[in-house]
């Protein structure tokens, strides 16, 4: 923690508890008296003029007086360099543990690498370089040789280096794919799956990046919730009619019958036999239908659609030799190569790119995704960014890039175009929250990030 971040910190805490006591419609006098903590320090905490000690303090006793979660007020420091965080290969290596699983032959031998690339405390992906120890001989997916996990409750996107076997089981038929350098994939939560390698003289190897997604970030209500209600409230995308969960939910939350909704749609003047149809599951709405649904119940038609899952969506293959990639940003400045990785419309914000990097002056990226990358390629890539900031990407470097932080890659002068793998993942910033920012009055937006005053 340097000085400078550190008092960013502490600012940001401060600011963060002027808004809970706002909440709370409390001013600082009032919490002081009601904590029974000097006004004074009260203030220097909320103007970020305390220690960490005294802001935690704070943070505690307001946890323990009135109905909030420290969770929800507490802010981590920023780890990064104005929004970038970098890992070098040779830390990598250091993190290197290797894992034994069960093996043909009734014993344990060593089965996967793992070693840390880069992370952030403010991300919401985790990713591992994983080198596959087991080499198999053939694609049977019932290899005994083949030690599958028992999935997880975390999405995977996966990128191969070299010859891999991909394995995953679905509803107890197991499959196997033999991957390459460039290929990917998407793993829902909890699809039991494995690697191996092919070749025992080039091991292969993965890039793997888990990431909770909305799910994870609403653990704390679901850990409290029973899972039979979850599974009834929650449906199956599997299912011949999400619409008609989606629909339920804002039903109970209106505290309103179907036959209540139905007379207000015949009452506003729709056909009673369309809409009688479809609350009853028998006729799928179309897109003019679910608008008056959804006026009805004051929502947006958004809010009433969901994408089917078919059987087999649970896991995608994308090979890298069935797409030529396009350039970024266009034809005539061709910086960078791109070919998309692997895609599900149930993960709409997971954006995976193979890149090539071309140019030496580094066309600038800026989005609202966390973003990883990693060097897979041969030659050093120069990544700068905002600030000023510049830095070099050796082979087997990795980066992290806070959303809205414009970047940009380069490769040296007369070297051989870059090779990267990078990821973005959706954190909070959903198109729901902005949405909802770009309805809050302008005037006030810049208290959001950063709370600056009393509600009066």
């Amino acid at each position: 923690m340097t000085p400078s971040s550190q008092a960013l910190h502490l600012k940001a805490l401060g600011a963060r508890i002027l808004n809970e006591a706002n909440d709370l419609k409390r001013t600082p006098e009032a919490l002081a008296a009601e904590l029974g903590i000097e006004s004074s320090l009260v203030h220097r905490v909320i103007e970020g003029r305390a220690d960490l000690t005294s802001a935690l303090d704070l943070l505690h006793a307001m946890t323990n007086k009135y109905p909030i979660s420290l969770a929800d007020i507490w802010l981590d420091e920023d780890d990064t360099v104005d929004g970038v965080k970098i890992m070098s290969a040779a830390e990598t290596a250091g993190s290197s543990r290797v894992f034994e699983r069960r093996d043909s032959h009734g014993g344990k031998s060593p089965y996967y690498d793992y070693r840390d690339t880069a992370m952030s405390r403010l991300a919401p992906f985790k990713p591992e370089w994983i080198e596959e120890l087991r080499v198999v001989s053939n694609d049977d997916p019932d290899n005994p040789d083949v030690a599958y996990n028992n999935g997880h409750f975390l999405h995977q996107t996966t990128f191969f280096i070299g010859p891999v076997n991909f394995y995953w089981d679905l509803q107890g038929k197991r499959h196997c794919a033999e991957m390459n350098t460039g290929d990917s994939n998407y793993i829902t939560p909890f699809v039991p799956h494995s690697f191996t390698s092919r070749d025992p003289n080039n091991l292969g190897l993965i890039i793997a990046i888990t990431y909770a997604g909305q799910v994870g970030r609403a653990r704390r209500e679901l850990s409290a919730a029973d899972v039979d209600a979850l599974n009834a409230e929650a449906g199956d995308l599997r299912g011949v009619n999400p619409f008609l969960h989606r629909l339920d939910r804002h039903l109970n939350a209106e505290s309103l019958s179907p036959e209540e909704l139905r007379a207000r749609l015949v009452d506003a003047g729709h056909n009673e036999q369309s809409f009688t149809e479809i609350l009853a599951g028998r006729k799928e709405p179309t897109y003019l239908e679910i608008a008056l649904v959804a006026d009805a119940l004051a929502v947006r038609p958004q809010d009433l659609v969901a994408a089917n899952m078919t059987r087999g969506e649970e896991v995608v293959v994308k090979r890298r030799d069935i797409d030529l990639g396009r350039n970024f940003p266009d034809n005539n400045n061709p910086a960078y190569r791109l070919v998309e990785l692997a895609r599900t419309k149930h993960q709409p914000k997971l954006k995976g790119f193979d890149v090539t990097v071309n140019g030496e002056e580094g066309s600038p990226f800026q989005h609202s995704l966390h973003e990883y990358v990693y060097n897979y390629g041969d030659d050093e890539v120069h990544l700068h960014w905002h600030g000023g900031h510049s830095k070099t990407l050796a082979p087997g470097d990795s980066a992290y890039i806070r959303p809205m932080i414009e970047h940009g890659f380069a490769r040296k002068a007369k070297s051989e175009a870059g090779k990267l793998v990078m990821i973005r993942v959706p954190g909070q910033l959903t198109d729901d929250v902005f949405d909802e920012f770009a309805a809050f009055e302008i005037s006030g937006r810049d208290r959001v990030a950063r709370e600056t005053r009393r509600w009066f």
